[in-house]
């Protein structure tokens, strides 16, 4: 069975202008409204409930040197998230989380590492692999995601419970990054297969899957 969770949040984007919020966190709501869940529901699927997030709140002005945007809130968010996660795989359910940005890794990561870790299969137009070692910027986590998950980013994002990385950086696959990704070299050093965008419309799906599972390799 797929037990559904739906984890709205814009955590970890940066405002568009000052003072605003971005608007990720409507994003469960809006694919309800379009009929996503009732789908889920009418192939067997159970909703297991909504992770609320804390305020955003645009910090820039305030945040001091070495915290992402609306820290306390997104790790909060995320440790709630892991939560719910956990609870799915112990009702022998498949975990489909609806969210919300990118920083949701973060969470469904920590779930995992808590049950022994898993392989990772990163799908997104940006490697998201802004961190520390390599930028002057970091503030968030939608941008850092995939670089926190493999345990790459400052411990209060990337080692929650002393529990990174969350996934091997050797079984992350990242696919579906533009010509021009700013980090793509070091991705290809850092992680067991990375596969462009351009690369994936070429390959046979079979071929593909048959290495993306090869390293990322299901189960705990």
């Amino acid at each position: 069975m797929i037990g559904l969770i739906s984890a709205p949040s814009s955590l970890g984007l940066r405002p568009q202008q000052p003072g605003a919020v971005p608007g990720a966190a409507k994003a469960p709501e809006a694919l309800r409204e379009a009929g996503l869940f009732a789908r889920f529901a009418a192939l067997g699927a159970g909703e297991f409930g909504v992770v609320l997030p804390g305020r955003y709140v645009d910090d820039d002005a305030t945040r001091p040197p070495g915290r992402v945007r609306n820290e306390a809130a997104l790790v909060g968010h995320a440790r709630r998230l892991a939560d719910w996660i956990g609870r799915v795989l112990d009702a022998d359910a498949a975990p489909v989380v609806i969210g919300g940005d990118c920083s949701l890794l973060v969470g469904i990561g920590l779930a995992l590492a808590r049950r022994g870790g898993s392989g990772l299969v990163h799908v997104d137009g940006h490697t998201d692999f802004r961190h520390p070692g390599n930028s002057g910027a970091c503030a968030s986590v939608a941008g850092e995601d995939l670089a926190a998950a493999v345990g790459l980013h400052w411990p209060e994002i990337a080692d929650l419970e002393g529990r990174a990385p969350y996934f091997p950086p050797a079984r992350a696959v990242h696919i579906g990054h533009r010509d021009d990704d700013e980090d793509v070299d070091e991705v290809r050093k850092r992680i067991g297969l990375v596969v462009s965008a351009r690369e994936a419309m070429t390959v046979a799906t079979d071929e593909l899957a048959e290495r993306v599972a090869d390293v990322a390799r299901p189960g705990y």
